[in-house]
């Protein structure tokens, strides 16, 4: 790598942080301008990205840069390739557009500057993990972006459900950190080097159960973070957070920070077939109970947060099964068509005062076009419409598992895709057509403004200008025409551009049907699930009785649903009231009866010795006298009784 290149590299991933410490400092003095300066810092890196394509897609494998290194094996560096350039690319570009859409809709909160603070934090962490080359670096940048979510989700302090949220989301991506610590001592004490390239060029020669026991603590890690089975309750809370956080965190980079690991660490995974089934059941299974809750929500962030957690199945499916391609392109299709949905339907709730549910909406059609466009065509892209971005990396992605031998994972994948299309249909049916049902006068739709005294986030929603449109219009370009790059297969600049990485498409078993017909088929799963919903939402007597009928539907919907498979539930009876018992007992008992104890002891017993010391001290030479002879009679009488004795 060239020093101008290098250049370049520090300085697209260390911008983001210092503007982040610039705002934090003079965030007082900035107000608006923070927004002007973190969205600059973020654009910039992308752009910096971009002149590095030709160095991250030149041959010769991991192009690494080491900075610094105090032990054999320990070294610091950035790896710039095509995989961590995709994701570069995402996080720099999606992100500075969604910070660009912040400085509109954060216009009203006196805390704008620590916003994009904690914004820019979150993408030099971020890029952190995705541009290391070692597993530490990997932990460092990985425990970076939990706490930068943490403040994040937590925003809005002063609101409980947003404190519960974000502490929850920090607990769950704990555990998986310690999941990631524990495959790095795995790996670390089979390889000795914690770098990429000495892991991999081992890995063929680990044994197997070195390989899989590292493998499950990885996807453990990644499970954690990208919101899998069972650690996934904490993605729906997080909706808690502004609507940005949501579509730069929940959509287009944190919670596809397991998609990267899978596809960082293929060479493992490759090695390991059990751990490639694993990771594909655990991915389908995700996809599929995440679509089956979407069904069963009312608030349009939560209905947008379980379809991120079904997609982010189909992508670990893909990544699991090996079909790395396919995985890692619909990350990259899907952060457009996600952060587009968002921030659609931050338009929407910015207009309507902060109303999230669904059921008060209706007829925004009308009142909200060019949401509604963002809306619909992001619908479009994520349910896999031919001609949308979605269409080529889902499909490649379903098609994948058959070309890797699993049926059944294909058609799980297959009616979670009718499921999809389904509720998202759905959302759009209730939310944008009929007539409107909200407590809004339809009249003060997007005009109304906050009063200063009212709460900072009780943001009265004015019509969005062009800092909140141009981002959602240059992501409706990247819904539709993201996905062609993928034209052509294993000839497309896609695969050509992954393929010194994974070597081009490899199946491992004849799929048996073509790729054309499953196309076919999951094309007329989704029509059936479109149908669906417009029979039940859509049609002219379905929206004349809107409010009695999603009324009806609420009150019949079942508890299963409701309690979202009582995972939660579960969780709070095996784990949180065992662990609340195990810290009382410790408050109880344990803290001041032992440890506590422990200490008062060896004070009294400090003092006593003292005190007993000070007795002896009297000043009288008779006393010390009588106290050595006592001692040496005490000494004579001892070697007497011993040397007898043997």
């Amino acid at each position: 790598m060239t020093g101008s290149a290098l250049v370049s590299l520090l300085t697209l991933w260390m911008l983001p942080f210092f503007s982040a410490i610039v705002i934090w400092a003079l965030g007082p003095q900035l107000r608006r301008a923070a927004g002007v300066l973190g969205s600059a810092a973020v654009l910039l890196s992308f752009v910096l990205a971009c002149a590095l394509f030709g160095v991250a897609t030149a041959p010769g494998g991991l192009h690494v840069t080491p900075l610094i290194g105090w032990a054999p094996g320990f070294t610091f560096g950035l790896l710039l390739d095509p995989l961590s350039l995709v994701w570069v690319l995402i996080i720099t570009g999606v992100g500075g557009l969604i910070h660009l859409y912040s400085i509109g809709y954060m216009a009203a909160d006196k805390a704008v500057a620590r916003f994009f603070a904690y914004l820019n934090f979150f993408v030099f962490a971020m890029l952190t993990l995705v541009l290391s080359d070692n597993l530490v670096g990997l932990l460092v940048g990985w425990g970076l972006v939990g706490v930068a979510s943490y403040f994040l989700i937590g925003f809005w302090f002063y609101k409980p459900s947003a404190v519960a949220a974000a502490l929850k989301a920090f607990v769950i991506n704990v555990f998986g950190d310690v999941g990631l610590m524990y495959a790095i001592f795995v790996l670390y004490g089979a390889t000795g080097s914690i770098a990429y390239a000495d892991v991999f060029a081992k890995a063929a020669s680990l044994p197997s159960g070195v390989i899989l026991t590292a493998c499950i603590a990885l996807f453990i890690a990644a499970a954690a973070k990208s919101a899998q089975v069972p650690l996934q309750t904490w993605l729906p809370d997080a909706m808690e957070g502004p609507t940005p956080v949501s579509a730069l965190i929940h959509a287009a980079t944190m919670v596809t920070a397991g998609v990267y690991l899978i596809a960082r660490f293929a060479p493992l995974w490759n090695a390991s077939p059990q751990a490639q089934e694993l990771v594909g059941t655990i991915g389908a299974v995700t996809a599929l109970l995440a679509a089956i809750l979407g069904t069963a929500q009312w608030d349009i962030k939560r209905i947008l947060a379980y379809s991120t957690m079904s997609q982010i199945g189909y992508m670990i499916m893909g990544v699991g099964v090996g079909a790395y391609e396919a995985g890692v392109l619909h990350f990259f299709t899907h952060a457009f068509f996600k952060a587009q949905l968002f921030l659609g339907a931050g338009l929407v709730i910015h207009a309507l005062h902060e109303e999230q549910d669904i059921r008060k909406m209706g007829g925004l059609r009308r009142r909200t076009p060019f949401a509604f466009v963002a809306m619909a065509i992001g619908t479009l892209a994520i349910i896999g419409v031919p001609g949308f971005s979605g269409f080529y990396s889902k499909d490649a992605v379903i098609y994948g598992t058959l070309e890797h031998g699993h049926p059944l994972l294909y058609a799980a994948a297959v009616v979670t895709a009718g499921i999809t299309a389904y509720y998202m249909f759905r959302m759009l049916f209730v939310a944008f057509g009929g007539h409107y049902r909200g407590e809004v006068p339809e009249a003060r739709l997007g005009m109304a403004q906050r009063e200063p005294s009212e709460p900072v986030h009780a943001r009265e929603g004015h019509v969005p200008d062009w800092v909140m449109q141009i981002p959602v219009g240059v992501l409706i370009v990247g819904s539709i025409g993201a996905g062609y790059l993928a034209i052509g297969g294993a000839q497309s600049p896609w695969w050509r551009f992954l393929s010194s990485l994974y070597g081009g498409a490899q199946a491992t078993a004849p799929a048996p049907i073509s790729e054309l017909l499953s196309s076919l088929i999951v094309l007329a799963i989704v029509i059936a699930g479109v149908a669906v919903a417009y029979y039940r939402y859509g049609t002219r007597s379905a929206t004349a009785s809107a409010v009695e009928r999603l009324r009806g539907e609420a009150l019949r919907m079942p508890a299963v649903l409701t309690n979202a498979f009582y995972f939660d539930a579960a969780i709070e009876l095996l784990f949180v009231r065992p662990a609340r018992r195990l810290g009382a007992l410790f408050a109880g008992f344990v803290d001041p009866a032992v440890i506590d104890a422990g200490v008062r002891d060896v004070v009294w017993l400090t003092g006593a010795a003292g005190y007993l010391f000070r007795a002896l001290q009297t000043g009288l030479v008779r006393g010390y006298a009588l106290t050595i002879v006592a001692s040496a009679a005490c000494f004579v009488a001892w070697f007497v009784l011993t040397g007898a004795a043997r």
